[in-house]
């Protein structure tokens, strides 16, 4: 009786070591700029992080390491450790201020399936004028797993990083009632830090420049 008293007690010393010592894995997005080798995304999402995967639509992951961090603002530049293979778009990062007007603005949801007949998500929303804060406030339709996904405005620049409330929350004065965007005048500061600010003037109908662009988000697993 003793012995199997105490196996049921060593089984169940290992399982809480194991349950104590297993990495938690943490989900979200980002996305490529520059010559491909560098990724933004929100900083909670990588700071603790001993091992960092992104992975990229129907493509082998890459593991990176964090190059840039701003804690103050949640930004982070992640730096591959080689080139992916898929075809992107060099993205123009616009440090304009949003109007008091409600602007048009969508995001790309990484495919979850990671199949070819999976799709990115288009996600549309608006901006909400708010003076009181130096975030994006929207008006849209969020996952946990999309912050860090680049915020586009009608003339496809990026005008921001998507935060979900929560996550703003954590880092900024503002209501987790809302979802936020960091504004694009504080990436373009970050990427000019790493000297890869792109400034590519485009051309394309909507159509067009999402499916050019869709390869640029990517999913990132910190653990």
């Amino acid at each position: 009786m003793l012995k199997v008293i105490g196996t049921f007690v060593f089984a169940g010393i290992m399982l809480a070591f194991l349950i104590f010592n297993t990495p938690v894995t943490k989900l979200g997005s980002g996305f490529l700029i520059g010559d491909g080798r560098h990724v933004f995304t929100y900083h909670q999402l990588v700071k603790e992080a001993d091992e960092i995967n992104v992975k990229f639509p129907n493509e082998d992951d890459i593991e990176a390491n964090v190059l840039f961090a701003d804690p103050a603002h949640d930004l982070a530049i992640l730096e591959l450790k080689e080139k992916p293979k898929v075809n992107f778009l060099p993205l123009k990062l616009s440090a304009e201020e949003i109007g008091l007007k409600d602007e048009s603005v969508f995001t790309l949801g990484y495919p979850w399936t990671n199949t070819m007949e999976d799709q990115h998500e288009l996600i549309e929303g608006v901006t909400v004028a708010d003076t009181a804060s130096i975030l994006i406030q929207l008006k849209m339709n969020l996952d946990p797993v999309h912050s860090g996904s680049p915020l586009f405005n009608a003339n496809q620049e990026v005008i921001g990083m998507v935060l979900l409330g929560v996550h703003a929350k954590s880092v900024f004065p503002v209501e987790a009632s809302h979802h936020f965007a960091i504004p694009g005048r504080l990436l373009k500061k970050a990427a000019g830090k790493i000297d890869k600010d792109n400034q590519l003037v485009q051309n394309l109908s909507r159509e067009s420049f999402i499916l050019k662009s869709r390869n640029n988000i990517v999913l990132i697993e910190a653990r």
